[in-house]
């Protein structure tokens, strides 16, 4: 499975989150901004929703 969509930042920046895998071999959850990586997790066993992954990736830039 490979879920990919954008967003519009609050800074106006274009964000393409990504999610691929499956419940077998886990997932994978990546996200660019702007064409540049912003991180990209690898091994989870949970599959999450778009709004999880995109709150996921918030936190994480945000440092929390």
């Amino acid at each position: 499975m490979i879920d990919s969509w954008t967003k519009q930042s609050p800074s106006g920046k274009t964000v393409t989150f990504k999610i691929e895998g499956d419940r077998k071999s886990g997932f994978v959850y990546s996200a660019k901004m702007d064409g540049r990586d912003i991180k990209e997790i690898k091994g989870f066993r949970d599959e999450l929703t778009r709004e999880g992954v995109e709150v996921m990736f918030a936190n994480y830039v945000a440092g929390k």
